[in-house]
């Protein structure tokens, strides 16, 4: 027992000696002032550190010695050699200013005419493919701080603010900093899978919140289209959005690197600004020093890249600072991480267009390229030798390289129809991660605390009895400016209406006492009633609801009800049938007509009435279905009891004479019963789309929809005038990104009636005319001049081509750039047998898809003959849902 005991302090005595002792370190200039934003990458072990604004850094080293490599933008860089022994050490560490030499990139430049910056990027895009898909697999341990302080909120957002859904005090962060911390261990597998094992985790940060845990920025590659979710200077098409210049070149024994200025061609916060180093030959990223802004808050991104094996360059330290100063809103923060490799497997292929790569160690003899990318590779080989790319041979060269080197797994995904949302990050937090002392982090920290953050960390632990953050809490915080839908007490719900939840799956949707008065016209009156909605959800993604409605009509003095239902079946098909009844008044145009609710603002304030009504006693059903994949089929019938309607009021503010409903000069019809069927197919090749909560949603296609409807009216009753038509029309339509600042829409669309031997006014092919100034609809796919109720009785062609852009005429204007508006043209033509040709062009700016406004002029055979303007809200209709 004695001897066992000996053996294990004699095992303690030496496992203390032998372990890591603290490296604490100051980076300075020759005036002895901190070098902010500098960086430390021990070579031996292929660890990077991000020093703090102070210039300060420390990390844990066993014994041995180190080359350790100390850089900062316009500094020099410096290498020491440090010896390790079993003592803490303190070391300071003086950067000079950097100077460069240009001579003989002038000349070059001199001789093509062009910044030679260009013929670099050209290179460096070309070869992006080959480094986003360098790396098959990699292991890392990360170091991740995080501090954000908000100093000041205005008041109307601090009573309204919710964090998560909790009713936390906003007031008790405003000037504290909020310090996060984790140590973590990841695996990198190729193309994007990180699994993240995060084994330490502090946070001053309140329960309230989520800690995100994640990487953020770390998951992102500047040799992807996207970094962080703005246009990557190495996109492919980065020419169009960015100017390059090349400020310096530093000529080092083992490379020489490129200073490229990168300035976005437009002011916007998709776009990035500042520079990027990139070394000649392999044209690789060196360092990437980028800003981006959004709506009042900048971030300020600083990646360092070095050589963790040969030709294999990796990021081994951020170093993100961000400023928000928006709507009243204030604050900062940090953000660093440093990287340590502990493996790294790389695809062992070189490059095929790299200059004098350094080949990376490969067991085999000889790599056997397969056929079919043979010829890729002879092609990038040609390429390759160019002393200077064009910029459509870099585009080409870039395409290619991405044939080549694409793995499988994201070709499958490409050209899959389903998109999966993949999850890039797997993450595990040890049990052990919230519990660790002071000691332990001690010994991890690679970055001091400052007094503030010790504070911070002191009053979270004091506030919250030590307790820690839920393990599983969400990686997203959900912070809104909260207006509650219902009403807290009884009394709001009868008033101001709401959803009642009746069980986990059943609940009531009441308007409120508030919303008992629907609309108003001059046919009817006031509508004052009621509409009830109740929802059962039959499972997570079945759905069927039932709505009564109940309104009398002042003017009438008649009661009109409506009730309709509608089930969704088949959420992976879109299947779904809606069945209603109801007598109601309807618009003669019912399936482009106006916004009724506009409408009930004009008629009782100006005095207008811009809908035509009838009276309506209809049954209807409806059916929804993908019969395939894009493939969508609609089937609808109906019975509809039709009469002619009169004003019965004329009130307005303004004691306006109203027109009538329908023009005196207009073919009235005589009571009759109507029944249509409607028969449409629609195709979208490629349609693909998401699957959510098991529900099927379309998302995007770079193909055109096709359809076809045939609509026909028959004669079910007898002694009963009902239309007698065949209606048939075919469209194509489709939605072009041209870029990811401006893109193409078209519809067109003609038609036929095969015959028409009974036709009433509703029966007519009407098209969307905006006819008010204020038009819920949106301007691309409707006409704004025509007189009001313009349709076809024999047949018709239309079509509708617009082109917005967020840079067209005055958004390139400097001064106006940093306004977020868009401008768009719209050119809209129609030929009837009535109406041989009539053309309408528009110019409109819009507003984050809140709203449009334009101007329009309309030419009817050749020549012009009218002008207006009309102000679109889309969001209205949100506001109204309108009984049908």
């Amino acid at each position: 027992m004695k001897q066992y005991l000996l053996l294990t302090l004699g095992c303690v005595i030496i496992t203390s000696n032998l372990q890591a002792q603290q490296l604490k370190g100051i980076i300075v200039n020759k005036k002895g002032e901190p070098v902010p934003n500098s960086t430390v990458y021990i070579h031996d072990i292929a660890k990077g550190i991000a020093a703090d604004n102070l210039g300060e850094f420390q990390t844990a080293l066993g014994p041995g010695s180190y080359t350790c490599e100390f850089r900062s933008l316009g500094y020099e860089s410096v290498k020491k050699d440090i010896i390790m022994g079993n003592q803490n050490q303190t070391i300071r560490v003086e950067l000079q200013e950097k100077s460069y030499l240009l001579k003989e990139v002038v000349v070059y430049a001199t001789a093509s005419n062009e910044d030679p910056a260009y013929r670099i990027m050209r290179k460096a895009i070309a070869h992006a493919p080959y480094y986003r898909y360098q790396i098959k697999e990699y292991t890392s341990e990360a170091y991740i701080k995080g501090s954000l302080t908000v100093d000041k909120i205005p008041g109307i957002f601090k009573r309204a603010m919710k964090v998560n859904g909790s009713d936390f005090d906003i007031n008790a962060i405003i000037g504290k900093p909020l310090v996060m911390e984790s140590k973590s261990n990841i695996r990198f597998t190729s193309p994007d899978t990180y699994q993240q094992n995060v084994t330490a985790l502090k946070s001053s940060i309140p329960k309230e919140f989520n800690v995100d845990k994640g990487l953020s920025i770390m998951t992102s590659s500047i040799y992807n289209a996207e970094l962080n979710g703005k246009i990557s200077p190495l996109a492919p098409g980065a020419f169009r959005f960015y100017a390059f210049k090349l400020e310096n070149v530093d000529y080092r024994p083992e490379h020489i690197i490129n200073k490229i200025k990168v300035t976005p061609r437009k002011k916007n916060p998709n776009l990035f600004s500042g520079h990027i180093y990139i070394l000649e030959d392999t044209w690789n990223i060196y360092i990437a020093d980028l800003v981006a802004s959004e709506l009042g808050t900048t971030l300020h991104y600083r990646i360092n890249y070095h050589q963790v094996q040969p030709s294999v360059y990796l990021p081994t330290t951020y170093d993100v600072t961000m400023t928000i100063n928006t709507m009243g809103v204030k604050g900062s923060g940090k953000y660093y991480a440093s990287m340590k490799y502990n493996s790294v497997q790389a695809d062992k292929t070189p490059d095929p267009a790299a200059i004098n790569e350094t080949a990376l160690p490969d067991e085999s003899e000889e790599q056997k390229i397969p056929p079919e990318k043979q010829k890729i590779s002879d092609e990038l080989d040609k390429l390759a030798h160019k002393e200077d790319l064009s910029t459509k041979e870099a585009y080409k060269m870039s395409r290619l390289m991405s044939r080549m080197r694409e793995p499988e797994e994201v070709k499958k995904q490409r050209e899959s129809l389903e998109i999966k949302d993949i999850e890039k990050v797997k993450m595990n937090v040890d049990t052990l991660a919230w519990k660790r002392d002071s000691t332990y982090w001690a010994a991890i920290r690679e970055l001091p605390l400052r007094e503030d953050e010790r504070r911070s960390y002191q009053t979270r632990d004091s506030l919250s009895g030590g307790d820690t953050v839920s393990e599983t809490a969400g990686d997203r915080n959900e912070v809104v400016l909260s207006i509650d839908e219902n009403p807290k007490t009884v009394f709001g719900k009868i008033t101001q209406g709401g959803v009642w939840k009746m069980n986990r799956d059943l609940s009531l949707r009441y308007g409120g006492l508030t919303g008992g008065l629907r609309e108003y016209n001059f046919t009817d009156g006031l509508w004052l009633g009621q509409t009830l909605s109740l929802n059962w959800a039959i499972d997570k993604n079945r759905n069927f609801s039932v709505s009564p409605s109940l309104y009398y009509a002042t003017a009438r003095k008649e009661w009109l009800w409506h009730f309709s239902t509608s089930l969704i079946y088949a959420p992976m098909s879109l299947g779904q049938f809606q069945a209603s009844a109801g007598h109601i008044s309807r618009d003669l145009n019912s399936e482009n007509g106006e916004s009724r609710l506009m409408n009930t603002l004009a008629a009782i304030d100006l005095g207008q009435n811009f809908i035509r009504f009838y009276d309506s006693r209809h049954i209807k059903a409806d059916h929804h279905i993908d019969i395939a994949n894009g493939l969508h089929l609609y089937g609808g019938a109906e019975i509809d009891k039709r009469s002619a309607l009169r004003n019965r009021t004329s009130f307005n503010f303004i004691g306006k004479d109203v027109p009538e409903n329908i023009p005196a000069h207009a073919t009235l019809y005589p009571n009759h019963t109507a029944t249509n069927i409607t028969v449409e197919l629609s195709y979208t090749p490629r349609y693909r789309y998401r699957v959510r909560e098991g529900r099927k949603w379309y998302v995007s296609t770079k193909y055109p929809t096709f359809s076809v409807l045939y609509k026909k009216g028959v004669d079910l009753f007898p002694d009963n005038a009902a239309p007698l038509y065949e209606r048939i029309s075919a469209s194509i339509s489709q939605t072009i990104k041209v870029s990811p600042f401006e893109e193409i829409d078209y519809l067109f669309s003609g038609g036929t009636f095969l015959s028409s031997d009974r036709l009433y006014l509703n029966d007519l092919k009407y098209f969307r005319n905006n006819q008010m100034l204020f038009t819920a609809s949106d301007f691309n796919r409707s006409f704004n001049l025509l007189e009001p109720y313009t349709a076809s009785g024999e047949w018709w062609m239309e079509g509708h081509l617009n082109y917005q852009s967020q840079y067209l005429f005055l958004k390139n204007l400097p001064f106006l750039q940093r306004f977020s508006f868009d401008e768009a043209l719209h050119i809209h033509g129609l030929s009837t047998e009535n109406r041989r040709f009539y053309l309408e062009g528009g110019y409109s700016i819009g507003f984050l898809g809140l709203g449009r406004a334009g101007i329009f002029t309309g030419f009817t055979e050749k020549k012009f003959d009218r002008f207006g303007v009309r102000l679109s809200y889309p969001l209205w209709n949100l506001m109204e849902k309108p009984i049908k």
